[in-house]
């Protein structure tokens, strides 16, 4: 990979910085919210995850359209499935009054689309073919893929578990797939779903290893399975849950590549993908725009999973959730979700939590920025007449609403995120968790030592335009605390300079500009993974926590943004496996502990081996008064407490309680009176002074 140095860095910014949308991204990725505002959000560019190479097989076409028994009895299914979850009447007289109409609809739209649709059913395949898996919708016909050790898996990419969400069925809760008849292809990796591509730094492979590599189409609601050679029975299932601030990602990453995973450590390996953007997470509270169809999606793939991975030999009662980022705050919310707590046993969360600010926005702000969406697409957008702008939004291309979602923003904001619409989520994820109302497993999860630096090296390019090296002048510094801080008091903001200021050299250019980003990290993860694995080690679960502190050698992104976020991801699917890519040795066998590692916590609950070992060393619990982390590091075993509690108390305990006691208070320079008529400025004064030294006398 080649290296990317500061200065190309403002060149390719300066020449690429491209639509409005994308400026939005940079700036929004980068705001610190109000402590005391617990719906906001603002968020990073995450990932996603899945089968990358593989061999053979063109995309086929659409499969025989089922009958109009067939379509009854998929809709008596949903009706159960939607009775099962608790959907509410609502969702199934939505369902009862779409009935016939809306299945001609999809027929009708599946046959004009069937390059991007099902693919092709075929009638040659024999029941001795151990690559055709009868699954409950039908048969499918997976392929043999070779890993980069040589190792073979058998895999299956591309199986619908939903309806194509097209017509009217854009925005609403997926309904499962429709049984088809034939034996369908699963062997080539399934479309993404429809969503804006990163062009900020053209084509630096730092920035597009991320960008989607399947079509893009609305068609996008596949699963990918990969299981290990000889076919395993009753195996551990890793099923991944990609991340992209839930405006992007997709499960079909080569950096997701589940071959290696698999073969290396004989688990099964499966990957989904769900809607994204507008079209997965639009919200006006209405049956047809529900909000929140993107972790319904989700829940549906968990769903297919629990009823067909034994086919494949897998136990359906050793699920293991894990994700990164976006993934790891919707494996935090199935964890919290009445609707999902019963489809998988544990999880791991990658540098993501519930409470992070930018992962839920209010119903309120979701609704404002639905209808702002509408504005910019020239449909109607009046509060009174909702479904007038959800009918008109149906009718507009899917790339013209995510290329106008950016312009629904206010500052710092990701545009269309989950919500707490009644439905999946009952609560704020803070009451959730404050009440023990959350599903208690083991857990593991951990965050990274530079956090902050994948979003803020675009606010930092961007804000200082020189042509020496990026660094960060102490006026620098104290402009970007109050930029990206909008949301909170001036008394707030001083806070924030103190805490974060490296006083032995206050106007060290380096320090500040480090120093921003572990503002940016501690705030929008590493301090809220804290806070999620405290409060399950209070209620006695199993939690294992980490710091992932190795840079790879060949990073190509220059050497001060250290070890960011997502940086974790290679290693966990065991990328320096493959030879072709110049990973050296010794992160060859950092990775195996790594996969060694999570692999341990699928199967048993803990990482640590059944007997000691020196290749892998021991993991100690994160318990609610030692809370322990394991450091993964090339070549430490470093144990410490945390990490960054005192940051994190900052932000968690000390920063809101200054931001109630000082909320109603105005400090303005005095105008310049006689002394005798100074008491009420000088009270006011002595007023604020006590206030901050009450404050400060918090115990944290």
């Amino acid at each position: 990979m080649r290296s990317l140095q500061a200065m190309e860095i403002r060149g390719l910014i300066t020449r690429l910085l491209g639509p409005c949308h994308l400026r939005h991204l940079i700036l929004c990725s980068l705001g610190l919210y109000s402590i005391l505002v617990q719906s906001v959000h603002c968020r990073h560019h995450d990932i996603g995850s899945s089968v990358a190479h593989q061999l053979g097989s063109k995309y086929s076409q659409s499969s025989s359209l089922s009958s109009s028994s067939q379509s009854s009895s998929s809709l008596a299914e949903e009706a159960t499935l939607n009775k099962d979850s608790g959907h509410g009447d609502s969702v199934r007289i939505v369902d009862a009054e779409l009935g016939t109409l809306e299945r001609e609809h999809i027929h009708s739209t599946t046959t004009r689309r069937r390059g991007l649709t099902r693919r092709e059913s075929s009638s040659d395949a024999t029941d001795s073919d151990p690559l055709v898996i009868t699954t409950d919708k039908g048969k499918i016909r997976g392929t043999t893929l070779e890993a980069p050790s040589g190792k073979k898996v058998d895999a299956w990419m591309g199986i619908p578990y939903a309806q194509p969400p097209l017509g009217p069925l854009r925005f609403r809760h997926p309904r499962p797939a429709e049984r088809w008849t034939g034996v369908l292809n699963a062997t080539k990796p399934p479309n993404s779903c429809v969503q804006i591509v990163d062009t900020v730094f053209g084509d630096f492979p730092g920035a597009t290893m991320w960008n989607p590599n399947t079509p893009l189409s609305e068609d996008c609601l596949y699963i990918n399975v990969v299981v290990p050679r000889p076919r395993p029975k009753n195996a551990a299932v890793m099923l991944w849950i990609f991340g992209g601030s839930f405006y992007s990602g997709t499960a079909t990453l080569d950096v997701y590549d589940h071959r290696t995973l698999a073969s290396e450590e004989n688990v099964i390996v499966v990957s989904l993908q769900y809607r994204v953007a507008s079209l997965g997470f639009l919200f006006l509270g209405t049956p047809e725009a529900p909000g929140n169809a993107g972790l319904f999606d989700q829940n549906l793939a968990l769903r297919w999973v629990r009823d067909n991975i034994h086919r494949f030999g897998g136990d359906p009662s050793r699920v293991t959730l894990f994700g990164e980022s976006a993934g790891a705050v919707s494996v935090s919310l199935h964890l919290l979700s009445a609707l999902s707590r019963d489809l998988f046993q544990r999880a791991i969360l990658q540098s993501g939590s519930p409470t992070a600010p930018w992962a839920l926005v209010s119903r309120e702000e979701a609704t404002l920025r639905a209808l702002r969406l509408a504005e910019a697409v020239n449909c109607p957008h009046d509060a009174t007449k909702l479904s007038d702008a959800v009918e008109c939004l149906r009718t507009k291309d899917p790339n013209e609403l995510v290329d106008n979602e950016w312009g629904t923003l206010g500052i710092c904001e990701f545009p269309f995120v989950p919500v707490v619409d009644g439905a999946f989520l009952d609560e704020t994820p803070q009451r959730s968790l404050a009440s023990g109302r959350f599903k208690k497993t083991d857990i593991l999860t951990g965050s990274n030592t530079e956090e902050g630096y994948y979003f803020i090296i675009y606010y930092l390019t961007e804000l200082l335009r020189k042509e020496e090296g990026v660094t960060v002048t102490r006026e620098e510094f104290l402009q970007a605390v109050r930029e990206l801080n909008p949301y909170v008091n001036g008394a707030a903001r001083q806070a924030i300079v103190f805490e974060y200021t490296d006083w032995i050299e206050p106007d060290n250019p380096n320090s500040n500009r480090d120093a921003l980003d572990k503002m940016v990290g501690d705030y929008h993860f590493t301090c809220n993974v804290n806070e999620f694995a405290q409060r399950y080690a209070e209620e006695g679960n199993n939690v294992f926590m980490y710091l992932y502190t190795h840079r790879s050698k060949g990073n190509p992104w220059p050497r001060w943004t250290g070890v960011m976020h997502g940086d974790e991801i290679n290693y966990v699917f065991g990328e320096p496996l493959n030879s072709a890519l110049g990973y050296q040795d010794d992160e060859k066998d950092f990775s195996r502990k790594i996969m060694r590692y999570w692999s341990n916590f699928a199967k048993t609950g803990n990482p640590n081996p059944s007997t000691p070992s020196v290749d892998l060393p021991e993991w100690p619990k994160h318990t609610a008064h030692g809370r322990h982390y394991l450091e993964l590091g090339l070549n430490t075993t470093f144990v410490g407490r945390g990490p960054r509690l005192r940051q994190c108390a900052f932000w968690k305990k000390y920063l809101p309680q200054l931001v109630a006691a000082t909320s109603n208070l105005q400090v303005t320079p005095a105008p310049s009176v006689p002394c005798e008529s100074s008491s009420t400025s000088y009270r006011s004064t002595l007023l604020l002074i006590v206030t901050l030294l009450l404050v400060t006398r918090f115990k944290i």
